[in-house]
């Protein structure tokens, strides 16, 4: 057995590193235009600092609009706000400072007590305590350039926050693009990870079972991008008017978020099992029908999901894969089975939940167990 688990270490490591490559390619693609802003908002605040302000080495503009535009879209207009100020007013302390008792180590460590000290009281935020600190420290630590004009890099770093803000403002952002997109692939993700495991069922393939487990391992990065994209489109419905008409699909993708982040906890011990009873050798047919039904009701509310098209689709066929989980259809079912198809019916509920359903309306798709099909027959006890 050990020999056999070290010699799947290769594949494994490059199922793991085509798995990250993948989401990595992904998340380039999602913020190019984040990228292609940063050297645009820069070059064009370097610019204006030399040909009009005429500053020679206008560092602070550049870094400035860089930081305040950042490399991600997240929280676009707040982040700019936070880091284009805090960076001017950090270039602003450090330059009174250093005008009042000029440069040297003492000076540096004053300077950045005081910077941190003021930023404290006007802001709580810790990047803008953080750009005050950097830029204060830059500023005792970096001889200034001669020119004509008083703070000169206190205009260059306003210059570049602005150039941030600015495009903050042209360029707005939909509060529904990120959210849909990362709750696609959330359910592509639970999608493939269904399929891995009906395959593993099916033929009693250990390695294909380990395979689904490492796959539903690797899924909280998404959860936690998704979660944290749904709190900066709540914020962007609060102060953006064009965003704040679709606060109801926000809404929707919120509570699709909190359940399918419940099914894939669930899905991950479901992997667990599975490799055990894969690793006994035994074939499980009908358990992989189960799992493949499932599996084609994620790819529809993944459909959906990305199209932000109607979900009925998906409901329905979630409600019939949701209809056969019997964990007492075969006899021969071991207490290893009928668990297994338990933790299905969770999932099924889930993900029912995920594409709209109330609780009571996603439990009422599942058949009944034996011990609830019982009180039914027997009705109200008479008295």
């Amino acid at each position: 057995m050990a020999k056999t688990r070290v010699s799947q270490l290769p594949r494994r490591a490059v199922n793991v590193a085509s798995h990250r490559l993948r989401l990595g390619l992904k998340r380039v693609w999602v913020n190019s235009g984040q990228l292609i802003q940063i050297p645009i908002a820069a070059t064009a605040a370097y610019a204006f600092c030399v040909y009009v302000l005429g500053h020679p080495y206008p560092f602070l503009a550049a870094v400035a609009s860089a930081v305040g535009i950042g490399p991600v879209a997240d929280r676009r207009l707040r982040r700019a706000l936070e880091i284009g100020f805090g960076a001017t007013f950090g270039v602003l302390v450090g330059e009174a400072l250093v005008n009042l008792y000029g440069t040297g180590i003492w000076q540096l460590a004053l300077t950045l007590i005081i910077g941190l000290c003021i930023g404290t009281i006007i802001n709580s935020g810790g990047i803008f305590i953080t750009q005050i600190a950097v830029q204060s420290v830059y500023v005792v630590v970096v001889p200034a350039t001669s020119t004509t004009m008083p703070f000169p890099r206190t205009l260059d770093a306003l210059t570049g926050s602005m150039c941030a803000i600015l495009l903050a403002f042209l360029i707005p952002r939909d509060a529904r693009k990120v959210p849909r997109r990362l709750a696609a692939d959330m359910l592509e993700e639970i999608n493939d990870v269904f399929k891995m495991m009906k395959r593993a069922l099916s033929d009693a393939d250990s390695t294909m079972a380990n395979r689904a487990l490492e796959r539903a391992r690797e899924t909280q990065d998404i959860i936690d991008s998704w979660g944290s994209s749904l709190r900066i489109s709540r914020e962007a419905a609060k102060i953006n008017a064009r965003a704040r008409r679709h606060a109801a699909e926000v809404t929707r993708l919120s509570r699709a978020h909190t359940f399918s982040d419940r099914a894939m906890r669930t899905m991950r011990v479901i992997a667990r099992r599975v490799v055990g009873m894969t690793e006994l050798g035994v074939e499980k047919p009908v358990i992989a029908d189960y799992v493949g039904s499932l599996a084609d009701g994620a790819k529809k509310l993944e459909i959906a999901l990305r199209r932000g098209t109607d979900r009925s689709l998906a409901e329905a066929a979630l409600s019939e894969a949701a209809g056969t989980l019997d964990p007492r259809a075969k006899p021969d079912w071991d207490i290893h089975d009928e668990s297994l198809v338990l933790l299905l019916r969770t999932v099924a509920v889930d993900l029912l939940q995920a594409a709209g359903l109330t609780r009571d309306e996603a439990q009422s798709r599942l058949p009944p167990l034996a011990a609830d099909a019982e009180d039914a027959d027997e009705g109200p006890i008479a008295e």
